[in-house]
């Protein structure tokens, strides 16, 4: 048995327990790898130790603590370096010009948290639940659950608005360096053991290839790295709540907080990791010496904490998957298993696959120790018979279909299909500790790890995801390794002849071994992914500022909307400021994009990003005063207000083109649509013929075709459908210009991506008489609400004295809405053609409507439900505590 430090200890009889405190005899030492004297049998109980004496443990706690946080900082330190360091060779963001902003991260993620940012500072339209500034005012709690969970989210707001890429990478980085710690309290948890060794595989764990290469520019992904090892440390306390002798000072409130706030901070990984969590704990049992029954109650003790603990999260986890439920739906992906050479090629250092493979690579030393626990004989048969299988079959797991959806919760991903593989990596860490904390590991374990190595090596030497150094840097950091080890074991094997240096000195060398090469791995993977995944310019610059200052400048929210369009990102909104279409959201509802879609809007990522639209007949529907335009040029318009009251509801009449469906929105009847002739100019090529009033502006409509048009003799004009138009994209209506004095229309289309009768004979065509636009605005300004106020989730109207009809809301008709006349009973809105309206029956001076999440009154009903039985039980427990305390004092 070994001191917390490593200290060489007189052996210990196994105990018959699976109690994890260890009993420090004498001060630490810098000694490494704790050993043996030769005579000491090479085999004893797994994770099992003597209780402390009571004299000595208020001393062993202490020292536990000291050398685990110690070893915590450390592998955080490690981390954190390392990944700054891998950015500072590679030139990154913030060290230098190269992009961090790597697919969704610039364009997604780093605007919803420039939102966040302006809400915890008072300068968003909107708030925690609601969202007026994306898509036309859309809710937000559901991105919140999704993006912005994590209450590290809140440390962005320390941060200017104009370094919130910075906030981002900070934030990356804490969040690499907290999982590297929770894995070394972990690990310190389930057996006394070294705290340098500890502290190296806590930076394999938070450098690990799945961190770097997949979850480094998923910033939420990051949450379930940490929940990992702290979810098994949750299984550690009901283990060692039911252990004879175990120490029974957590208790079950601790543990339903935490696994609360993973499933708050990130569901979709925190669901992995409660698996894995769970994986984890049943290999624990199961090398335990407790009774069955004990076993069961373990798993039950930990089962009952899970579920409380998800239900504390019910009020955003509800409301997300209803908001899921209502959201545009992408089609699943198909899962095609890698074959086993190449997925097991990701174990090696220098590796990279993002999307393609799973990310396993852990680090050379990690991965070495964790192969050494087949061959380990100082542990017990089951032990090693019960971690192997783990092992093996979780990576089994990663290669089968229904497994692999399992994985995923039963959705298969279109994007990278092993977004579970940090459990793995995870796991091969906790070996690598179970096999090495008592002892270096012997010679024959070591040539048994090698011989895997080499097998590894031989077999993914064809591997497409290697670099031209991964063998060499495995040759060289597993010999580090194995010198280091073996110089360990020497000493163990050979007693305490004045060598105390020596094990310091190892220590050291395997450290320095693990941060150079996991440092060298990330260089590798950023350099080898961006040859393939897109990295947008930094999201903040000199032009997002000038653009942000003249969005500001023009705004009058509420009485028009400022809409900065969608040049920069899709997000545009949340990122710039102002109130538009764009919107970028796994969860954008379906209905808003049937509305959108249908008035001619643009979106792309099967219908989750929807684009700002150049249009004046729009932007009359949905109150926008002003517009930011491609050339940064920032025009204004008369606009109705953002309430306005319409005679009835809208025609009930079918529509033949999005210019009838603006038309019915507006009220009024607006385009020519005139009927046109087509002829095949060369291949990908026509040109389209009509007629329409002269000096009217030419709009063309193609939304399931990619390419280019133009007015004969004009500027093309994008149309943005790429690959599978009507699927993952489709393209707005563009402006073509103006009608010529002969009344001729001439249309060049280009043609490069098209569905099979997408090139229609009527209805793409419209002819806008701006004339008949401008009487339409009047009239609706006439009619409309004198005075509009807004709240974070909530809007009200003044009308003209005998207003009746229906009131029109320039927002998407979304359940959650609530509206109210005169202060009257709240009642559900009606839908105007997708626009939020509330009726009028009679003379109606005022409309009030509120939001709510959906789903959030059962959330929270839900968590409350879950605090209280989780404080009955921990009461419970204290009261039978004091009532054994109180029996053995008589």
């Amino acid at each position: 048995m070994h001191s917390d430090d490593g200290d060489v200890q007189p052996p210990a009889p196994p105990s018959t327990t699976a109690a994890t405190t260890a009993t420090p005899t004498r001060a630490a030492t810098p000694t490494a790898v704790s050993s043996t004297s030769p005579a000491e049998p090479e085999s004893e109980a797994d994770s099992t130790e003597s209780p402390p004496k009571p004299d000595s443990n208020a001393d062993a706690s202490t020292s536990r603590v000291r050398s685990t946080g110690a070893a915590a900082l450390l592998a955080a330190l490690l981390t954190a370096a390392g990944f700054c360091v891998a950015g500072i060779i590679r030139g990154t963001y913030p060290f230098g010009s190269v992009s961090r902003s790597t697919n969704d991260l610039g364009a997604q993620y780093i605007p919803f948290y420039a939102h966040l940012w302006d809400i915890l500072h008072g300068q968003a339209q909107g708030d925690l639940f609601f969202n007026w500034q994306s898509g036309f005012g859309v809710g937000f709690w559901g991105d919140v659950g999704v993006v912005l969970g994590s209450p590290l989210s809140l440390l962005v707001a320390l941060f200017p608005r104009d370094q919130i890429d910075l906030a981002v990478f900070v934030l990356t980085t804490l969040k690499l360096a907290l999982a590297a710690a929770a894995m070394v309290v972990l690990l310190r948890k389930m057996r006394p053991g070294p705290a340098w060794l500890a502290a190296a595989l806590g930076a394999s764990y938070g450098m690990c290839g799945w961190a770097i290469d997949d979850a480094a520019y998923v910033p939420m992904w990051l949450d379930g790295l940490i929940a990992l090892p702290m979810f098994c440390l949750v299984g550690e306390w009901s283990l060692q709540a039911l252990t004879p002798g175990g120490a029974r000072r957590t208790n079950r409130l601790l543990s339903v907080l935490v696994i609360g706030l993973f499933w708050f901070s990130n569901f979709y990984t925190a669901y992995m990791a409660t698996i894995a969590g769970g994986l984890v704990l049943l290999a624990r049992v199961l090398t335990s010496d407790l009774s069955w029954f004990r076993r069961l109650r373990v798993l039950l003790r930990h089962a009952v904490s899970v579920l409380l603990g998800m239900a504390l999260a019910a009020p955003l986890l509800i409301p997300v998957f209803t908001a899921n439920s209502e959201a545009t739906t992408s089609p699943s992906g198909f899962f095609t298993p890698l074959p086993v050479d190449k997925f097991l090629s990701r174990l090696m250092p220098l590796s990279e696959g993002v999307g393609a493979s799973a990310s396993l690579y852990v680090g050379t030393a990690a991965l070495l120790l964790a192969l050494t626990l087949p061959f380990n004989g100082s542990l017990k048969v089951i032990t090693r018979v019960v971690w192997t299988a783990t092992v093996v079959l979780l990576a089994a797991s990663f290669l089968w279909s229904p497994t692999q959806k399992f994985w995923h919760g039963f959705d298969t991903p279109n994007g990278s299909q092993y977004r579970e593989a940090f459990v793995l990596c995870g796991v091969l860490v906790i070996v690598a500790w179970l096999s090495s904390a008592d002892r270096a590991p012997s010679p024959i374990a070591l040539g048994g790890a090698a011989a895997l190595l080499v097998t590894l090596a031989l077999i993914s030497q064809d591997s497409p995801f290697l670099t031209s150094g991964s063998v060499g840097m495995l040759a060289a950091a597993g010999g580090l390794t194995i010198a280091v080890m073996l110089t360990l074991w020497l000493i163990r094997r050979l007693g305490n002849r004045g060598w105390s240096g020596i094990p310091v000195v190892a220590a050291v060398v395997l450290v320095i071994v693990v941060g150079v090469e996991t440092t060298l791995s990330a260089v590798v993977m950023d350099e080898q992914r961006a040859k393939f995944l897109s990295a947008s310019a930094p999201a903040w610059g000199p032009q997002q500022t000038e653009q942000r200052d003249k969005i500001a400048a023009a705004s009058d929210w509420p009485e028009y909307r400022t809409d900065p369009g969608t040049r920069t990102t899709p997000n545009d909104p949340m990122l710039l400021g102002g109130q538009g279409a764009g919107l970028y959201s796994s969860l954008l509802p379906a209905s808003l994009n049937e509305t959108l879609s249908g008035l001619g809007f643009g979106w792309a990522g099967f219908g989750r990003a929807s684009y700002a639209l150049d249009n004046p007949v729009t932007d009359a529907i949905f109150s926008i005063g002003a517009a930011m335009h491609r050339d940064d040029n920032l025009t204004r318009a008369d606009a109705p207000p953002l309430v306005t009251v319409r005679p009835g509801p809208a025609p009930d009449v079918p529509f033949t083109s999005a210019y009838g469906l603006q038309e019915r929105l507006l009220g009024a009847q607006v385009y020519d649509v005139p009927a046109y002739r087509g002829s095949v100019v060369a291949p990908g090529l026509l040109t389209l013929k009509a007629r329409c009033p002269v000096g009217s502006t030419v709009f063309l409509h193609f939304p399931q075709v990619g390419g280019q048009a133009r007015l004969a003799g004009g500027e093309w004009q994008p149309l943005t459908a790429s690959r599978r138009p009507r699927t993952t994209t489709s393209s707005k209506m563009v402006e073509l210009g103006k009608v010529p004095a002969s009344g001729e229309v001439l249309i060049d289309l280009q043609v490069v991506a098209a569905v099979r009768g997408a090139i229609t004979p009527r209805g793409a065509l419209g002819c806008l008489d701006s004339t008949k636009l401008a009487t339409a605005v009047s009239d609706l300004r006439a009619a409309g609400a004198t005075h509009v106020e807004t709240g974070g989730r909530s809007i009200s109207a003044t009308l003209k004295p005998g207003s009746t009809g229906v009131a029109v809301i320039a927002a998407p008709a979304l359940p959650g809405w609530l509206c109210a006349r005169d202060g009257g009973k709240p009642e559900e809105p009606t839908s105007f053609g997708g626009l939020l309206s509330v009726s009028l029956p009679g003379p109606t001076e005022r409309v009030s409507c509120e939001y709510l999440p959906p789903g959030l009154g059962i959330g929270l009903a839900a968590g409350g439900g879950a605090l209280l039985i989780t404080l009955g039980l921990a009461l419970a427990a204290r009261t039978r505590k004091r009532q054994r305390t109180s029996d053995a004092l008589r």
